[in-house]
Parts: C-alpha cells; structure tokens; sequence
C-alpha cells in the first residue's frame, strides 16, 4: 500500500512537473513572439558553393523600433531579389539588406517607418557570463507556421564553440529557426541561431551540423558589440595573421608558431617560426587553440597585441588582422597551407 502510495506520488509530481514546464515553454515563446518577423525571399541565385539555393520563408529577430532586423546569412545564400517581412501585428514591408558578418554568418536587414504600436517592453539581452551549461533553452523560428511560432527545447550544451563564436544547443536547429532566438526559461535571449563550421567560411557551411544534432548560435553580446559597424553598412569578414602551426597541434600543443608566411600580417612585424605567443592583448595564453580562438573570433582590420618569447624574451607586437589573399604560391606558403593557419 505505501510501495502504490509512493508510485502514484512521484508519478503525481512528474505530470505536474510536466505541465509546468510545458507552461514555461510556451510562456517564453510568447514572450518573444512580438519580435520575431517572417522573412520571405524572392528571386536571386539559383546555385551557391555547388549547391542549390531555394526562395523561401526564414527567421528574423526585431532588435529595435528603428527596424533593424536580425537573421542568419543562410537565409540569404541566392542574394534574392526581394526581401518581404511579416511582423507580428501582420504587418508587411519590404526590406533592405543592410550588411553582412561573414565571421559569425549574420545578416542585418532594415525597413523604413515601423510602427513600434505592437511592441512590449524590449527583451532582456543575457550576457555570456551568465549562460550555463546545462540550463534550459527554447529555440524559436517562424518559417513552418505563419500563425504561431514553431518552438524546440533542449540545454545549452556548450560555450565558445566554433573558434569561441557560438554556443552549442541540443534542442532542434536547421532552416526552420536559422535567424531565429536561443532563449532561457527567463524569456532571456541568449543567442541567434545560425550554422557555422569550424573548417569552412562558405557560406552554405555548418548546415550539415542538423543532421548532427548539433545546434549552434551566436550570443547576442558579442552580436551587440559589432551592429554599430553592420548598421553603418560595412559587411565584415573573418582575418588572418599568417602564421601556422605544427599539423595536428592546434588543439594540444602550445602556441608555438611553426609557419609565418611571407607578406602577411606576423611576418612584416617580425615574427618567425620557434617564436612562443604567451600574451594576447596582455592576456595571458597557454595553448595554441587558445591563441586561435583569440584570432578567429575577431574581424579583418581589427588590431590585435602579442606578446611573444624568443631566447627567453619577451618582446611585444601589434599587428593588423587582414582579410585571406590567394598569394603567388612559394615553398613556404605551400608549407603553410598544410598545417593550421590563421
């Protein structure tokens, strides 16, 4: 009797348990709702990076009543012709393309004359800090149902994924919700959904990562510190140094340059191989990934301060982070492009 008593009491609390987490679920999406808009494209490519590019529906989040509107550049692969929003009081508008963050893959989109009459209090912005491995998260997109947002849950799996640009998610992420929020159980947001890959710029990358069940998304506080250069109109890429290090050490070893190719960044400072970066901006690293991370993170024409041993001195560099070139290939940049470089 106590044995059935006890059984029909957990199974009492699970089902409440369940509820309440379905009413925290759907209390999050709804919180959100009034800031997502439906993006539909027209027109534009029909093939990009050897792949067929489709019009369609996607996601976009509203960041402010000025009508910026954020969303993944996957959305944006056939360049369309014509970009249509559909804002939550059902209003529609064409929009513009702004600019485009070809390191984190976003892409910033803009209409004239929003009435902000529909809009709630803004949502609140989490800062990296405060995510946690672990914690719950929803993931919200609007491109499968025009009346309701289509809504996956899961944890945050991960942080400083991808070169440290994204954090990791296990709830469902594909087309469906690329552009879309990463919220908390708070109705914080904590990230834009988007693909990235850790090996490959193109912008069809990082969308094999689905079928993984992998899903990535790009914090909103890093986000809010490069939209004042996305607003202005500049398009941002990622950057290198020129320097490599020894096959398969990028992960374990230190960061101890073993290629400094010709004509790049490292070089014209003064850098060469052996040199041991132990510094970053005065920050100091141990490792090789940590000093990719570093590098891989930021945007080209950025400046970036190392501080480097050589015969058990330091000395300090500060250098400017350029966008990739195809130079004239010489024996050393053919070394280098075997092993990791950045």
């Amino acid at each position: 009797m106590f044995r059935l008593l006890t059984v029909s009491l957990v199974l009492v609390v699970f089902f409440v348990s369940l509820s309440a987490g379905d009413n925290d679920v759907r209390r999050v999406a709804e919180g959100i709702s009034p800031w997502l808009v439906r993006i539909d494209t027209i027109g534009g490519l029909e093939k990009v990076d050897s792949e067929f590019a489709n019009e369609g529906t996607s996601t976009g989040l509203l960041l402010d009543c000025d009508g910026f509107v954020l969303t993944s550049a996957f959305n944006f692969l056939h360049d369309p012709a014509s970009i249509l929003l559909r804002f939550a009081d059902n209003s529609k508008k064409v929009a513009r393309k702004v600019a485009t963050d070809r390191n984190r893959m976003l892409t910033l989109l803009k209409v004239e004359n929003l009435d902000p009459a529909f809009l709630p209090e803004p949502y609140v912005v989490a800062s990296k800090e405060s995510i946690r491995v672990g914690a719950a998260c929803v993931a919200v997109g609007t491109a499968l149902s025009g009346e309701e947002p289509n809504i996956a849950t899961g944890i945050v799996s991960g942080k400083n994924r991808i070169w440290g640009k994204a954090i990791q998610t296990d709830a469902a992420v594909g087309p469906n919700n690329y552009g879309g929020p990463l919220l908390d159980f708070e109705g914080r947001v904590l990230a834009i959904l988007a693909p990235l890959s850790m090996t490959s710029a193109s912008l069809t990358a990082g969308a094999e990562m689905y079928d993984a069940g992998v899903g990535l998304a790009v914090p909103m506080e890093d986000i809010q510190r490069i939209l004042p250069r996305l607003k202005e109109g500049k398009d941002l890429f990622p950057g290198t140094l020129g320097i490599g290090f020894k096959e398969n050490r990028t992960f374990i070893g230190e960061a101890i340059l073993d290629v400094v190719a010709p004509d790049l960044s490292a070089a014209q400072a003064g850098l060469q191989p052996g040199d041991k970066i132990v510094a970053v901006d005065g920050k100091r690293v141990t490792s090789a990934l940590e000093l990719s991370m570093n590098i891989l993170s930021r945007y080209a024409d950025e400046e970036i301060r190392l501080t480097f041993q050589r015969d058990g001195i330091d000395k300090e560099v500060v250098l400017k982070i350029v966008a990739p070139t195809a130079p004239t290939k010489t024996a050393a940049t053919e070394d280098c492009d075997h092993r990791a470089k950045f």
